[in-house]
């Protein structure tokens, strides 16, 4: 009865081990979905990221033709070809030849067009930047419907998404068509541009796919056709999926949907463009996201296995003796004695037992000790480590590499550069003074650098008789420029706060920890190659310090940022401002000189604001420009007081004198119309008294008032006939010399348009 009770408890227990197995195997299932839709929530987002960056680089690529185009159809040459009539022949016209000189240059200013046409309605005629084609023997004309259309619909612009052009551009290839009907303000359209942009450069803006994957990306157009397909991933009938994403496949939320394609499952991400209504729709494997998660399932499958041998191990052992050895076992881990009375173990155990419970003692006590011993030595080693490292020992770093625990990782992130911060010559009445205060002075500087750049960066110092070195741990992202501007603040920050100026050296920013040595011997150089001069400042690797610093002032930038002030174009101005300052910087000037062409910018700014207003109190009301520039000491400080205070105020005064002027304009447009109507009144004689040119009015009353000039004036001139007919008992032809028509045929034709009846008819039926 005793082997059987014995039995019976072996099996219990090996029937509890087997049930063990079932919440390993639904712990593994659940992490190992979990996992995968962690992965599936990376790639919809690592797919929207490139979704949208390509999404904004091909809708500033369409503008940017949008805004060419305009200006082009502007020129003086263009003009004349669009006025000119049936006769003479376009091939008669010395402008001819500079029009297609002018496309052949404009075609070839932007990379993504493929051709430019010139179509002229009245004659026929197509002219593109080699020859001047009939429309009846050009074959590329797939796009006159369309603009027949816009026509009737009175449209200023269109795009055709996609168009397929014709053997003169190369047939069969696809192409987005740009078309703009000329004139601006038109009954029916004169001429056209037509511009062809390749469909292969959007497919050329998509570098990569998430987890390296095999995928695709498809853009369709408004209308759901697909304009170009990019990546490994090519389908027959891209279409379909176009029209499953139209349907509404694709939906807002955490995960990429997946839908079901001729290439297989597919994680599908969508994207669409508010300038343009292009959809844009991101296509990965689903098996990109499975194949990193199968890692997991192997450990599980592992696990169970293990668990499985391990029941039938307990079936052929006394468990309940086993137990208890594991059982003191434990206790001895933990530190703890067993105070309980034991079952006494049978001799095949006990001296087994007792062997590894003094054995695990004696390795409990000893790894005490060397604990303690780390804990006290782990600064002295840490130290060490980055000393060795900045001096290129690789041996001396080898300890810590060795020893070091996991916790105590240093550098998160891939790129490292190395600040050298030297103090500069002092004299009797410095709070700190060479030599005897050096120490102190650079403990101090260090303390500042890591509370400065602590979240920003990780930071760790290293002494030396002479200097302190600064490594900073940073992103990929600007590293060069963030270096610069870190050891800016750390130089103006120590002459704020310790009242002494300090040199700061700049190392060359690398991507391997072994190589720090390298951005720490560019520092120490730049150093040597500095000491001839006055110090306060910081320097970079690679200068050229024997001769003279000479940078030209940037004025393109400076123009460039004067026209975006002009115009009110708060995002141009801003990167044009970083343009001027990041050109400075980057070309290692003193941060004297800098501040001087940063003064001459000052000057040109508020030089431009007064050419609207001379007095700019209500611009900077209470405020002093020049003093508040002149208490600024860091590039990154002049930048930012240059974008907040100067830039942003000056725009939005500009654009409040210009809606002051335009409404002024506006008045005065409508009292003259007042004053002459009854006259030969015309667009170009308002401009005249206006002295602004006819097109730039024309503009400003569609703008404003919503009609062009002439129907304004017909409609002013109406409504006092009509009060004449009401009131007076003039005849039809005396009216109309009153309000400025020549005879009653042109006032009843006028009068009947805009009523819908005759001067006479309104007088019989609104005259009591």
């Amino acid at each position: 009865m005793k082997l059987v009770r014995k039995l019976i408890r072996q099996r219990q227990i090996a029937l509890l081990l087997l049930l063990s197995i079932v919440p390993v195997i639904g712990f593994g299932t659940f992490s190992y979905y979990t996992s995968l839709g962690l992965i599936e929530s990376e790639v919809k987002r690592t797919s929207e990221v490139a979704i949208t960056q390509m999404k904004e680089q091909v809708d500033q690529l369409l503008r940017q033709i949008e805004e060419v185009t305009g200006q082009f159809s502007l020129q003086a040459g263009m003009l004349q070809f669009v006025k000119t009539q049936e006769t003479p022949l376009l091939g008669t016209l010395l402008a001819v030849n500079d029009i297609r000189r002018d496309l052949a240059n404009f075609s070839s200013s932007i990379h993504a067009v493929d051709s430019v046409y010139l179509y002229h309605r009245k004659q026929q005629l197509v002219l593109t930047s080699n020859v001047l084609f009939d429309l009846d023997s050009f074959t590329d004309t797939s796009w006159l419907p369309t603009l027949r259309q816009a026509a009737a619909e009175r449209k200023s612009k269109l795009w055709i998404t996609p168009r397929t052009m014709g053997r003169e551009a190369g047939k069969g290839s696809e192409a987005l068509t740009y078309v703009l009907p000329l004139p601006f303000f038109y009954e029916e359209p004169d001429a056209a541009l037509i511009v062809n942009v390749k469909t292969g450069v959007i497919a050329d803006m998509i570098r990569s796919f998430p987890l390296d994957s095999r995928g695709g990306l498809l853009v369709f157009s408004p209308e759901g056709q697909t304009i170009v397909q990019a990546g490994q991933l090519r389908l027959e009938k891209p279409d379909a999926i176009g029209a499953m994403l139209a349907g509404g496949a694709a939906m807002e939320g955490d995960r990429p949907v997946k839908l079901d394609t001729e290439a297989g499952a597919m994680y599908v991400t969508t994207e669409r463009s508010a300038g343009y209504g292009f959809l844009y729709a991101m296509l990965i494997p689903t098996d990109a996201a499975s194949r990193n998660a199968q890692l997991l399932k192997i450990w599980i499958v592992a696990a169970t296995a293990a668990l499985s041998l391990l029941s039938l191990f307990v079936a052929y052992f006394n468990v309940r003796r086993f137990q208890s050895g594991l059982r003191s076992l434990f206790l001895t881990l933990r530190g703890k004695s067993e105070m309980d009375e034991q079952e006494p173990f049978d001799a095949d155990y006990a001296d087994g037992f007792a062997r590894i419970e003094n054995g695990i003692t004696a390795l409990l006590k000893e790894m005490g000790d060397v604990r303690s011993q780390w804990s006290s030595q782990l600064p002295v080693l840490r130290d060490h480590f980055l000393l060795s490292a900045l001096l290129g020992n690789n041996a001396g770093m080898d300890p810590w590499l060795r020893q070091k625990p996991a916790e105590t990782e240093l550098f998160p992130d891939p790129v490292f550069c190395v600040l050298v911060a030297e103090m500069d010559a002092t004299s009797e009445n410095n709070r700190f003074r060479s030599g005897e205060d050096t120490r102190l002075f650079l403990f101090a500087v260090a303390n500042i650098s890591q509370e400065l750049m602590r979240g920003k960066f990780a930071t760790e110092t290293v002494f030396s008789r002479k200097h302190v070195a600064v490594i900073l741990n940073m992103p990929q992202h600007e590293a060069d420029r963030e270096a610069v501007r870190a050891a800016e603040t750390i130089r103006y920050a120590v002459s704020a706060y310790l009242k002494q100026t300090v040199t700061i050296a700049v190392g060359r920013p690398i991507t391997d920890f072994h190589e720090l040595s390298v951005s720490y011997q560019d520092a120490l150089r730049a150093l040597q190659e500095n000491w001839p001069k006055a110090g306060n400042e910081v320097v970079c690797w690679g200068q050229e310090p024997e001769t003279p610093v000479s940078v030209p002032y940037p004025a393109e930038c400076e123009s460039a940022l004067l026209t975006a002030i002009r115009d009110g174009d708060r995002v141009q101005a801003e990167r044009e401002l970083n343009a001027f300052f990041d050109g400075l910087n980057g070309s290692r000037l003193p941060f004297a000189l800098i501040k001087t062409y940063a003064m001459q910018l000052l000057v040109s700014v508020i030089r431009l604001l007064q050419e609207y207003d001379p007095d700019l109190t209500q611009a900077f009301s209470g405020r002093s420009l020049y003093a508040e520039f002149a208490q600024l000491n860091t590039s990154p400080s002049v930048c930012d007081w240059f974008s907040e205070t100067v830039i942003a105020p000056g725009i939005d005064y500009l654009n409040g004198l210009k809606r002051l002027w335009m409404e002024t304009m506006m008045e005065r447009t409508k009292k003259l119309i007042e004053e002459r109507y009854a006259q030969d009144l015309s667009l170009q004689l308002a401009a005249d008294q206006l002295g602004i040119s006819p097109s730039y009015l024309s503009e400003l009353i569609k703008q404003h008032w919503g009609e062009t000039f002439i129907a304004y004036v017909t409609r002013y001139r109406i409504g006092k006939a009509k009060r004449l007919l009401l009131k007076t008992e003039l005849n039809i032809a005396d009216i109309a010399a009153e309000i400025g028509y020549g005879n009653a045929t042109h006032l009843i034709r006028v009068f009947k348009k805009l009523e819908g009846m005759t001067p006479g008819e309104y007088r019989l039926r609104n005259r009591p």
